[in-house]
């Protein structure tokens, strides 16, 4: 089976973090999102991948090449405009020959992508949409709803519907297998979406359009609250990552170190937290629950870190106190700073994030970031 992973988005709404980089390329634990996303592809015998891209399309392909280094083999597409998110498809048609399945590269997931082709092909479906149960009925409308009937088939489906109009919890995962046949559908002249335009053709028609309904993890990475969150859920556990795959080891339950990392015997690691390659962290500080320290960052001495994410080459300073914050990569923070839900990058300074929503907020409220005494 191919893949083609959808990798052209902006990322709009990870500002900050995605002024300079694009979407997909967003660190997670050390390794761009888009690099989870080939090694789940490989895990299941998929080898062959097509990238779309738009967006700072250059970033991408220097970082993979042709893919050797993973195993895999990579070709890419540059939409030079938007096509939507089916519409660049069509250019593809002579390379996809084959069952294909279609992911976005800026989600993570441990989804059985075998399990699911099996059922594609027990269904003989044309198309089948990977499914997932969202038990935030507040979420609902960030989403594509979909309902099926008792054998699978998809019965409706409804893109982003108002609030408490959802008619139920089941959800569009952005991932799809796909027969070759289906891009005889799609226009090559114009853009073309799959939830605005063509399911919904396949619904009209009575095609053999089937749910699949994953166990497993799923997340969208869309706003900075949900990048945070990835974070928190792989350290408990509740999607599976192979850390010991980055060169880390756990020196005890919950406490992962990468090679390298420098720690001065009074310093303090409350699981479950991760410490990247060539990290040093000094004496008296604590990286409590839910720490993710890029590779190469430092950490002061008596500075603590609570529920955080610290980019690449970042410096948090002497007792500075951090929860529930994003520091971008090669970000300086100065010594004594308490920071809660904050997001700092290098050319754009603090900025205050809703905890519930994710989204940034324009001002900075008055204790989101002080000076401690």
């Amino acid at each position: 089976m191919q893949a083609v992973i959808l990798a052209g988005g902006k990322g709009t709404r990870l500002h900050p973090l995605t002024r300079h980089i694009p979407k997909p390329m967003v660190p997670l634990f050390d390794r761009p999102v888009l690099e989870h996303t080939i090694a789940l592809l490989k895990s299941h015998g998929i080898r062959h991948l097509i990238f779309t891209l738009s967006y700072r399309a250059r970033d991408i392909i220097e970082y993979f090449g042709g893919g050797s280094r993973w195993g895999v083999h990579i070709q890419y597409a540059i939409e030079d405009e938007p096509l939507g998110t089916a519409g660049g498809l069509k250019a593809m048609q002579p390379l996809l020959r084959e069952t294909f399945c279609v992911l976005s590269g800026d989600g993570i997931t441990d989804f059985d992508l075998s399990a699911a082709l099996e059922a594609h092909r027990r269904h003989s479906a044309e198309a089948t949409m990977l499914l997932y149960r969202l038990p935030d009925p507040a979420a609902l409308s960030e989403f594509g709803v979909v309902e099926t009937d008792a054998a699978g088939r998809i019965q409706r489906f409804v893109e982003k519907p108002a609030p408490g109009q959802a008619s139920g919890d089941t959800i569009n995962t952005g991932i799809y297998l796909l027969e070759p046949s289906i891009l005889t559908r799609i226009p090559g002249d114009r853009p073309f979406d799959f939830s605005r335009d063509l399911f919904p053709e396949l619904l009209r028609e009575g095609a053999r359009f089937f749910g699949y309904r994953a166990q497993g993890y799923w997340c969208d990475i869309g706003n900075l609250g949900q990048y945070r969150q990835v974070h928190q859920d792989a350290l408990a556990g509740k999607i599976t990552l192979d850390f010991g795959a980055f060169g880390a080891r756990e020196v005890r339950r919950g406490v992962w170190i990468g090679p390298g990392a420098q720690m001065h015997p009074s310093a303090q690691f409350l699981g479950p937290c991760y410490v990247g390659s060539g990290t040093q962290v000094q004496e008296r500080a604590v990286v409590a629950g839910g720490a993710v320290l890029g590779r190469g960052s430092r950490v002061g001495a008596g500075a603590r870190i609570a529920a955080s994410v610290i980019g690449a080459e970042a410096y948090v300073g002497p007792d500075a106190d951090l929860r529930d914050c994003i520091v971008g990569d090669g970000y300086r923070l100065s010594d004594g700073y308490r920071l809660q839900g904050a997001v700092l990058t290098r050319d754009l300074g603090p900025l205050a994030i809703c905890a519930r929503t994710g989204r940034a907020l324009t001002e900075t409220p008055t204790l989101a970031v002080q000076k401690a005494a």
